[in-house]
């Protein structure tokens, strides 16, 4: 198989040896089904092993896909399994024990982990921990990570992949990859991630040349071919590896001599399908050998007693067959696998459509039963046609948590998805369309919206409604489209027929909604004036006081009563952390703390909350508290912790990437603290794309606008400046938010007046201001 390989064994070698030198090397194998990617990369890890590398290898798998970390955990669990507890305690010391601690990994029960350093990615502890555990481990010895049919590898694998590859260049590691990128399907954007990026050496193999055919052929059945019969071969293969081996391995079967008078013969040969010559095989086999093979074709990878059950064999007789199949170079052990991926399609294909799902039900049932591993369940339940089973759903829903809190939420969304068509109970209906939506929101894919709408619509009790419609208004405002969030509040309000008691939080959020865009706030000013006067009674709930701290704050409120609103909130009773499905009882709290100026308070609430929703993969969470806890950092001079904070919402990846309103906040805290620096072209550059948010009348505009203005101040451009404050200044009254505590607009315009000889105007801002923060009495916005 590997004839007229030697160049690309050589590049193989290269990269080793830079990753020997500490320079790291990434060499990604591309190329179709049979081309001999599996022979190379098993080539190149016999090399690495005789260089002295530890080898870590793994395989993507068709029916895996879905398995979240299937492909990281191939990766790290045997090495992790094998290890003694002292090395297990020592490797697993740190971050690499929070991802062990998320991912179920072996060894970590009496792991004591520390916390790893921030970022927005729902996987960001998975990816940190794993990223530490490779430097741990390269730290013993040279590390070489094999990946063989990335194109079948799930995408939080894949993620974990790209997230790795920047960090190489210092590291004693290699990552070697196969794949077909064109078969990457939903993932073909990682992939070229991967495959694409200028560290990366990417090897394109070729088919085999007549000249590398005729000497395969030599080699296989020891006698040189005439060049007609050579000719004739590769016509029929293409010169692709596997299909030549598959085609010789008949010849020599049908004891066909390599002349030219057999090309006939060989065309013959080379017309029946590759899966009619593994079924040939399988049948001299015997029809036991015939139904494990199938058995294993439906499980992909497979222990012999489960191949043997699904089969419906005892063990002794599976095992025997087994070994038949292994001889025969079908199936590879431990555990059973084909020997290549063709093989298991061909043989795959063979199976009735029906017949197949309900091979998938059965062995979902039998991983269920012994093995009790809700994503292997349900990567079977994702290839069964929908029943009305109500286990199924309860599968899959349970499957869609577990990736979820692993921060793989496209899995989460595939699982959910295919318990929606099952379809659930009437009453399990809506919790799965509103685990479906979140999900779908967290993964960046589109259909979250129409999937939280049906939740909210198929809800059967107010409880269920009410919930639904918070998080689908909350997706909603994330994703700057506010009047619709409004509105969906309402909506759910209109049909509450009971005093229930989380009924109070629709109307909150509706007003905490509508006072986000200028054009929409007058609508709901009466609403925000009640809202304030039911918590100075104390007639909501006191979680309800949180979004009144933060409108009262706004509105300029004293400093004293929304502390007091916040603190209430808090000392609640409740976790320091919601989950997802929670009200944002806990942002608005925080906020009212940082505007009250109490920032020792709302640094350490921030603080424990991003370690809490980091370490749980809290995606729906972690973006809004990076986002204030860089604006605390600015407001309290730290431009190095705002920045820092800013930059890891904004530079995260592809399905990591913050939802709209938190990357407009944090581009606002960067600009604001880049500018403080002296970095005028960078906040520039990270402007230019908002164009057309800065002429909408939300808030964010504002809070965008403002920072535009203090650039251009810095840049000496007064008029531009002045005209900026004062367009982030109409939107701020426009949306109530008079204070100077939310956005010190006057005295900044104040600044460009007097710059432009307007002493009057400059003088009559900052009195107003003045005015202002003396009724607000915190001394930040005194000070200002």
């Amino acid at each position: 198989m590997l004839l007229e390989r030697d160049q690309e064994l050589e590049r193989i070698r290269r990269c080793l040896g830079r990753a020997q030198e500490g320079q790291g090397g990434v060499l990604v194998v591309a190329g179709r089904a049979g081309i001999g990617k599996t022979a190379l990369l098993a080539a190149a890890r016999d090399t690495a092993v005789g260089e002295g590398f530890r080898v870590l290898r793994a395989r993507g798998a068709e029916l895996e896909r879905e398995f979240a970390f299937g492909v990281v955990r191939q990766l790290v669990e045997p090495v992790l399994a094998g290890a003694s507890e002292a090395e297990r305690t020592s490797l697993l010391k740190g971050p690499p024990g929070v991802a062990a601690r998320v991912l179920g990994l072996p060894g970590v029960a009496d792991e004591r982990t520390a916390t790893p350093p921030v970022a927005p990615d729902p996987s960001f502890a998975v990816m940190h921990g794993l990223y530490w555990l490779c430097v741990n481990l390269a730290a013993e010895r040279p590390l070489t990570l094999v990946v063989d049919d990335a194109h079948w590898a799930d995408c939080a694998s894949l993620r974990f992949l790209a997230f790795l590859l920047p960090r190489l260049e210092e590291l004693r590691v290699a990552m070697l990859m196969g794949t077909r990128p064109a078969e990457a399907g939903e993932n073909q954007e990682l992939l070229a991630a991967l495959t694409l990026d200028p560290s990366t050496e990417l090897v394109r193999l070729r088919p085999l040349t007549a000249a590398g055919v005729a000497r395969f052929v030599a080699a296989s059945v020891g006698a040189e071919p005439d060049e007609d019969f050579a000719v004739a071969c590769r016509e029929a293969t293409g010169g692709t590896p596997f299909l030549l081996g598959t085609l010789v391995e008949a010849l020599r079967e049908e004891r066909v001599s390599p002349v030219t008078a057999s090309v006939r013969r060989v065309r013959d040969i080379a017309t029946s399908r590759l899966s009619g010559w593994v079924l040939l095989w399988l049948s001299r086999l015997g029809p036991d050998a015939t139904d494990l093979a199938r058995a294993v074709a439906i499980l992909e990878r497979a222990e012999l007693p489960q191949a043997a059950r699904l089969a419906g064999f005892a063990p002794i007789d599976a095992a025997r067959a087994a070994e038949r199949l292994v001889r025969a170079g079908v199936l590879a052990q431990p555990p059973l696998s084909f020997a290549h991926p063709l093989l298991r399609g061909a043989v795959y294909s063979e199976i009735a459509v029906s017949e197949r799902a309900e091979a998938h039900r059965r062995a979902a049932k039998l991983i269920a039963e012994s093995q009790n591993d809700n994503a292997r369940v349900a990567e079977h339940l994702l290839a069964t046609a929908p029943a009305g089973d109500a286990w199924v759903v309860e599968q899959l829903r349970a499957a869609a948590g577990g990736a979820a809190a692993s921060g793989a939420p496209e899995s989460a969304a595939a699982y959910l998805r295919r318990a929606v068509a099952e379809p659930p109970s009437t009453e399990a209906k809506a919790a799965t369309l509103l685990e479906l939506g979140m999900a779908e929101f967290s993964a960046g894919q589109p259909a979250w919206c129409h999937h939280l709408e049906g939740a909210v619509a198929a809800a059967g009790e107010d409880a269920t409604r009410i919930a639904a419609a918070l998080q689908l208004a909350k997706a909603l405002v994330f994703d700057q489209r506010i009047g619709e969030a409004v509105e969906v509040c309402d909506g759910a309000a209109a049909h509450i027929e009971t005093a229930d008691p989380e009924a109070p939080w629709l109307e909150a959020m509706a007003v905490t909604c509508g006072l986000l865009d200028a054009a929409i706030a007058p609508s709901v000013a009466g609403r925000a004036g009640a809202l304030l006067e039911r918590a100075r009674k104390g007639l909501d709930p006191p979680q309800v006081s949180a979004v009144a701290a933060a409108v009262a704050a706004a509105t300029n409120e004293p400093a004293d009563q929304v502390a007091e609103w916040a603190r209430h909130a808090i000392a609640s009773g409740t976790p320091p952390l919601p989950q997802p499905s929670e009200p944002p009882w806990f942002v608005s709290a925080v906020l009212g703390l940082l505007y009250a100026e109490c920032w020792d308070e709302a640094q350490a609430l921030l603080d424990v909350a991003v370690a809490e929703a980091r370490a749980a993969a809290n995606g729906f969470f972690l973006p809004s508290l990076l986002a204030y806890r860089a604006l605390l950092a600015l407001r309290r001079s730290d431009l190095t912790a705002a920045e820092a904070d800013a930059r890891a919402l904004l530079e995260a990846p592809g399905v990591s990437a913050p939802p709209p309103y938190h990357r407009l906040v944090a581009t606002a805290v960067l600009v604001n603290a880049v500018v403080e620096r002296g970095k005028f072209h960078e906040a520039e550059r990270q402007l230019e794309p908002l164009a057309a948010v800065l002429q909408s009348r939300s808030q964010t505009a504002g809070v965008l606008l403002h920072a535009r203005g203090r650039l251009r101040l810095a840049q000496r451009r007064f008029g531009e400046a002045l005209d900026d404050f004062l367009a982030a200044g109409e939107i701020a009254s426009g949306t109530l938010a008079v204070s100077p505590c939310y956005l010190p607009w006057r005295s900044d315009a104040a600044l460009a007046e007097l710059a432009i000889g307007e002493t009057d105007t400059a003088r009559r801002l900052s009195g107003e201001e003045l005015e202002l923060a003396r009724a607000f009495g915190a001394p930040r916005a005194l000070g200002v």
